[in-house]
Protein backbone atom coordinates (compact mmCIF):
# COMPACT_ATOMS: atom_id res chain seq x y z
CA UNK A 1 0.00 0.00 0.00
CA UNK A 2 2.94 2.32 0.67
CA UNK A 3 4.25 1.79 -2.87
CA UNK A 4 0.79 2.37 -4.30
CA UNK A 5 0.34 5.55 -2.25
CA UNK A 6 3.68 6.92 -3.39
CA UNK A 7 2.81 6.31 -7.01
CA UNK A 8 -0.55 7.97 -6.66
CA UNK A 9 0.83 10.97 -4.80
CA UNK A 10 1.79 12.35 -8.20
CA UNK A 11 -1.82 13.06 -9.09
CA UNK A 12 -1.88 16.42 -7.36
CA UNK A 13 1.05 17.70 -9.42
CA UNK A 14 0.60 19.85 -12.46
CA UNK A 15 0.13 17.89 -15.71
CA UNK A 16 -1.00 18.52 -19.28
CA UNK A 17 -4.68 19.14 -19.93
CA UNK A 18 -4.99 15.72 -21.52
CA UNK A 19 -2.97 12.99 -23.23
CA UNK A 20 -3.17 11.99 -26.87
CA UNK A 21 -5.31 9.03 -27.88
CA UNK A 22 -3.39 5.75 -27.49
CA UNK A 23 -2.61 4.06 -30.79
CA UNK A 24 -3.44 0.44 -31.62
CA UNK A 25 0.19 -0.47 -30.91
CA UNK A 26 0.26 1.12 -27.44
CA UNK A 27 0.43 -1.60 -24.78
CA UNK A 28 -0.34 -0.89 -21.12
CA UNK A 29 2.45 -1.89 -18.72
CA UNK A 30 1.14 -0.15 -15.59
CA UNK A 31 -2.34 0.78 -14.37
CA UNK A 32 -3.20 2.25 -10.95
CA UNK A 33 -6.45 3.64 -9.61
CA UNK A 34 -7.33 4.91 -6.15
CA UNK A 35 -9.96 6.77 -4.20
CA UNK A 36 -9.93 7.77 -0.54
CA UNK A 37 -10.11 10.47 2.08
CA UNK A 38 -12.81 11.90 4.31
CA UNK A 39 -13.17 11.35 8.04
CA UNK A 40 -12.49 7.60 7.86
CA UNK A 41 -8.77 7.08 7.23
CA UNK A 42 -9.41 3.47 6.20
CA UNK A 43 -12.02 4.31 3.58
CA UNK A 44 -11.62 4.03 -0.16
CA UNK A 45 -9.78 1.60 -2.40
CA UNK A 46 -6.63 1.17 -4.42
CA UNK A 47 -5.82 -1.04 -7.41
CA UNK A 48 -2.57 -1.65 -9.22
CA UNK A 49 -1.87 -3.84 -12.26
CA UNK A 50 1.56 -3.99 -13.88
CA UNK A 51 3.80 -6.20 -15.96
CA UNK A 52 6.68 -7.73 -14.01
CA UNK A 53 10.28 -8.12 -15.12
CA UNK A 54 9.53 -11.82 -15.62
CA UNK A 55 6.76 -10.96 -18.10
CA UNK A 56 3.89 -11.84 -15.76
CA UNK A 57 1.00 -9.66 -14.59
CA UNK A 58 0.95 -8.54 -10.96
CA UNK A 59 -2.21 -7.22 -9.25
CA UNK A 60 -2.51 -5.43 -5.92
CA UNK A 61 -5.97 -4.93 -4.42
CA UNK A 62 -6.60 -2.68 -1.41
CA UNK A 63 -10.30 -2.60 -0.63
CA UNK A 64 -10.50 -1.56 3.00
CA UNK A 65 -7.96 -1.72 5.83
CA UNK A 66 -6.34 -3.99 6.75
CA UNK A 67 -7.10 -6.30 3.81
CA UNK A 68 -4.54 -6.49 1.04
CA UNK A 69 -4.62 -9.02 -1.78
CA UNK A 70 -1.91 -9.79 -4.32
CA UNK A 71 -2.30 -11.84 -7.45
CA UNK A 72 0.16 -12.95 -10.13
CA UNK A 73 -1.00 -14.45 -13.43
CA UNK A 74 0.45 -15.03 -16.90
CA UNK A 75 -2.55 -13.84 -18.92
CA UNK A 76 -1.95 -10.31 -20.29
CA UNK A 77 -5.43 -9.83 -21.73
CA UNK A 78 -6.45 -7.77 -18.67
CA UNK A 79 -4.52 -4.89 -20.26
CA UNK A 80 -6.67 -5.18 -23.39
CA UNK A 81 -9.79 -4.97 -21.22
CA UNK A 82 -8.49 -1.88 -19.42
CA UNK A 83 -7.54 -0.28 -22.72
CA UNK A 84 -11.05 -0.86 -24.07
CA UNK A 85 -12.48 1.04 -21.07
CA UNK A 86 -10.02 3.89 -21.59
CA UNK A 87 -11.11 4.22 -25.22
CA UNK A 88 -14.82 3.83 -24.41
CA UNK A 89 -14.81 6.69 -21.91
CA UNK A 90 -12.09 8.72 -23.70
CA UNK A 91 -10.07 8.83 -20.49
CA UNK A 92 -7.07 10.10 -22.45
CA UNK A 93 -8.95 13.43 -22.77
CA UNK A 94 -9.24 13.92 -19.00
CA UNK A 95 -7.46 16.92 -17.50
CA UNK A 96 -4.59 16.47 -15.11
CA UNK A 97 -6.48 17.55 -11.98
CA UNK A 98 -10.03 18.58 -11.06
CA UNK A 99 -11.12 20.81 -8.17
CA UNK A 100 -14.64 21.77 -7.00
CA UNK A 101 -15.84 25.36 -7.44
CA UNK A 102 -16.14 25.73 -3.67
CA UNK A 103 -13.91 24.53 -0.83
CA UNK A 104 -14.91 21.14 0.59
CA UNK A 105 -13.60 19.84 3.92
CA UNK A 106 -13.06 16.12 4.62
CA UNK A 107 -13.85 15.21 1.04
CA UNK A 108 -12.53 12.36 -1.10
CA UNK A 109 -9.91 12.37 -3.82
CA UNK A 110 -9.35 10.02 -6.74
CA UNK A 111 -6.47 9.34 -9.08
CA UNK A 112 -5.71 7.30 -12.19
CA UNK A 113 -2.33 6.65 -13.78
CA UNK A 114 -1.62 4.55 -16.89
CA UNK A 115 1.72 4.05 -18.61
CA UNK A 116 2.42 2.38 -21.95
CA UNK A 117 5.39 0.50 -23.35
CA UNK A 118 5.79 3.33 -25.87
CA UNK A 119 6.50 5.79 -23.04
CA UNK A 120 3.12 7.51 -23.33
CA UNK A 121 1.09 7.90 -20.15
CA UNK A 122 -2.24 9.11 -18.78
CA UNK A 123 -2.28 10.94 -15.43
CA UNK A 124 -5.49 12.36 -14.03
CA UNK A 125 -7.32 12.80 -10.73
CA UNK A 126 -9.31 15.16 -8.60
CA UNK A 127 -10.69 16.21 -5.26
CA UNK A 128 -14.49 16.08 -5.02
CA UNK A 129 -14.64 16.75 -8.75
CA UNK A 130 -14.07 15.10 -12.12
CA UNK A 131 -15.07 15.20 -15.78
CA UNK A 132 -18.53 14.20 -16.98
CA UNK A 133 -18.93 10.41 -16.81
CA UNK A 134 -15.76 9.75 -14.83
CA UNK A 135 -17.66 7.84 -12.17
CA UNK A 136 -18.98 5.40 -14.79
CA UNK A 137 -15.42 4.89 -16.04
CA UNK A 138 -14.17 4.14 -12.51
CA UNK A 139 -17.01 1.65 -11.99
CA UNK A 140 -16.10 -0.10 -15.27
CA UNK A 141 -12.44 -0.33 -14.19
CA UNK A 142 -13.42 -1.82 -10.82
CA UNK A 143 -15.79 -4.32 -12.41
CA UNK A 144 -13.07 -5.39 -14.84
CA UNK A 145 -10.45 -5.88 -12.11
CA UNK A 146 -12.84 -7.74 -9.82
CA UNK A 147 -13.62 -10.10 -12.69
CA UNK A 148 -9.95 -11.09 -12.85
CA UNK A 149 -9.81 -11.38 -9.09
CA UNK A 150 -12.78 -13.77 -9.10
CA UNK A 151 -11.47 -15.87 -11.99
CA UNK A 152 -7.95 -16.19 -10.61
CA UNK A 153 -8.63 -18.98 -8.12
CA UNK A 154 -10.81 -20.95 -10.51
CA UNK A 155 -7.69 -22.69 -11.67
CA UNK A 156 -6.10 -26.09 -12.02
CA UNK A 157 -4.21 -28.23 -9.55
CA UNK A 158 -2.85 -26.73 -6.34
CA UNK A 159 0.96 -26.86 -6.27
CA UNK A 160 1.50 -25.35 -2.83
CA UNK A 161 -0.37 -23.62 -0.02
CA UNK A 162 1.14 -21.48 2.75
CA UNK A 163 -1.09 -20.46 5.67
CA UNK A 164 -0.27 -18.54 8.85
CA UNK A 165 -2.62 -17.95 11.75
CA UNK A 166 -1.08 -16.27 14.78
CA UNK A 167 2.03 -18.28 15.67
CA UNK A 168 1.04 -21.35 13.63
CA UNK A 169 2.50 -21.85 10.15
CA UNK A 170 1.27 -24.50 7.71
CA UNK A 171 2.87 -25.48 4.39
CA UNK A 172 1.29 -27.96 1.98
CA UNK A 173 3.34 -28.97 -1.06
CA UNK A 174 2.75 -31.36 -3.96
CA UNK A 175 5.52 -33.96 -4.20
CA UNK A 176 4.97 -36.43 -7.08
CA UNK A 177 2.01 -38.55 -5.99
CA UNK A 178 1.98 -37.36 -2.37
CA UNK A 179 1.47 -34.19 -0.36
CA UNK A 180 4.03 -33.10 2.23
CA UNK A 181 2.58 -31.08 5.10
CA UNK A 182 4.86 -29.07 7.40
CA UNK A 183 3.44 -27.60 10.61
CA UNK A 184 5.53 -25.10 12.59
CA UNK A 185 4.83 -23.08 15.74
CA UNK A 186 6.87 -19.86 15.96
CA UNK A 187 6.54 -19.64 19.75
CA UNK A 188 7.53 -23.20 20.72
CA UNK A 189 9.78 -23.94 17.74
CA UNK A 190 8.04 -27.31 17.30
CA UNK A 191 7.99 -28.63 13.73
CA UNK A 192 6.08 -31.59 12.27
CA UNK A 193 6.50 -33.02 8.78
CA UNK A 194 3.62 -35.22 7.65
CA UNK A 195 3.22 -37.36 4.53
CA UNK A 196 -0.37 -37.26 3.27
CA UNK A 197 -2.37 -38.38 0.24
CA UNK A 198 -2.56 -36.03 -2.73
CA UNK A 199 -6.36 -35.91 -2.76
CA UNK A 200 -6.20 -33.44 0.14
CA UNK A 201 -4.92 -30.77 -2.25
CA UNK A 202 -7.91 -31.44 -4.47
CA UNK A 203 -10.16 -30.94 -1.45
CA UNK A 204 -8.34 -27.68 -0.72
CA UNK A 205 -8.86 -26.50 -4.31
CA UNK A 206 -12.60 -27.09 -3.96
CA UNK A 207 -12.73 -25.44 -0.56
CA UNK A 208 -10.42 -22.60 -1.18
CA UNK A 209 -11.88 -20.47 -3.96
CA UNK A 210 -12.26 -17.26 -1.96
CA UNK A 211 -15.57 -16.45 -3.63
CA UNK A 212 -17.00 -19.93 -3.03
CA UNK A 213 -15.77 -20.44 0.52
CA UNK A 214 -18.56 -19.44 2.89
CA UNK A 215 -18.33 -18.74 6.58
CA UNK A 216 -19.61 -21.74 8.49
CA UNK A 217 -20.43 -19.44 11.38
CA UNK A 218 -19.33 -16.22 13.04
CA UNK A 219 -18.60 -15.75 16.71
CA UNK A 220 -19.25 -12.62 18.71
CA UNK A 221 -17.32 -13.70 21.79
CA UNK A 222 -13.82 -13.75 20.30
CA UNK A 223 -10.97 -13.92 22.78
CA UNK A 224 -8.41 -13.78 19.95
CA UNK A 225 -9.66 -10.70 18.19
CA UNK A 226 -7.28 -9.11 15.68
CA UNK A 227 -5.12 -12.20 15.31
CA UNK A 228 -3.13 -11.72 12.06
CA UNK A 229 -3.52 -14.35 9.35
CA UNK A 230 -2.46 -14.77 5.75
CA UNK A 231 -2.29 -17.31 2.98
CA UNK A 232 -0.60 -17.81 -0.36
CA UNK A 233 -1.76 -20.42 -2.82
CA UNK A 234 -0.03 -21.41 -6.08
CA UNK A 235 -1.62 -23.29 -8.97
CA UNK A 236 0.00 -25.32 -11.75
CA UNK A 237 -1.02 -22.74 -14.38
CA UNK A 238 1.28 -20.15 -12.76
CA UNK A 239 -1.45 -18.29 -10.87
CA UNK A 240 -0.42 -17.18 -7.37
CA UNK A 241 -2.90 -15.68 -4.91
CA UNK A 242 -1.86 -13.88 -1.72
CA UNK A 243 -4.11 -12.49 1.01
CA UNK A 244 -3.49 -10.86 4.42
CA UNK A 245 -5.97 -9.76 7.08
CA UNK A 246 -6.84 -9.84 10.76
CA UNK A 247 -9.38 -12.11 12.44
CA UNK A 248 -12.43 -10.17 13.61
CA UNK A 249 -16.00 -11.09 14.40
CA UNK A 250 -17.01 -10.79 10.75
CA UNK A 251 -13.96 -12.53 9.29
CA UNK A 252 -13.46 -15.46 11.63
CA UNK A 253 -15.57 -17.83 9.52
CA UNK A 254 -12.84 -17.95 6.90
CA UNK A 255 -10.14 -18.89 9.36
CA UNK A 256 -12.41 -21.34 11.16
CA UNK A 257 -12.94 -23.19 7.89
CA UNK A 258 -9.20 -23.21 7.14
CA UNK A 259 -8.29 -24.21 10.71
CA UNK A 260 -10.73 -27.10 10.47
CA UNK A 261 -9.19 -28.16 7.17
CA UNK A 262 -5.66 -28.11 8.63
CA UNK A 263 -6.79 -30.17 11.61
CA UNK A 264 -8.38 -32.59 9.14
CA UNK A 265 -5.08 -32.91 7.23
CA UNK A 266 -3.01 -33.52 10.37
CA UNK A 267 -4.98 -36.60 11.33
CA UNK A 268 -4.19 -40.02 9.93
CA UNK A 269 -6.61 -41.01 7.20
CA UNK A 270 -8.47 -43.56 9.28
CA UNK A 271 -8.72 -41.12 12.22
CA UNK A 272 -10.28 -38.28 10.32
CA UNK A 273 -13.70 -37.08 11.20
CA UNK A 274 -16.12 -36.44 8.40
CA UNK A 275 -15.19 -33.16 6.76
CA UNK A 276 -17.78 -30.73 5.48
CA UNK A 277 -17.17 -28.35 2.64
CA UNK A 278 -18.88 -24.98 2.76
CA UNK A 279 -20.29 -23.63 -0.48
Amino acid sequence: MIVLASLLSLFGCASPLHSSKPSENDTIVHFSLHEGGGMDRFSGFGYLVEETEEGKVHFLFNEGFPDETELTIEDHSVFDSLQAIILKHKVYKYQGHYQPKFDVLDGTSWGLYVSYASGKDISTGGYMAGPAGYRAAINDFIQCLNHWKEQATIAGEVVSFHYEYGSDVYDLERKDDRMVMTVFNKETGKRQVLDRELELLDQLRILFNVYSLKMNQTRGDLDFEYTPWMFEITYNNGTKYHYESYDTTFKCGYTEALQEFMSHCMKEKEERDRFYFYY
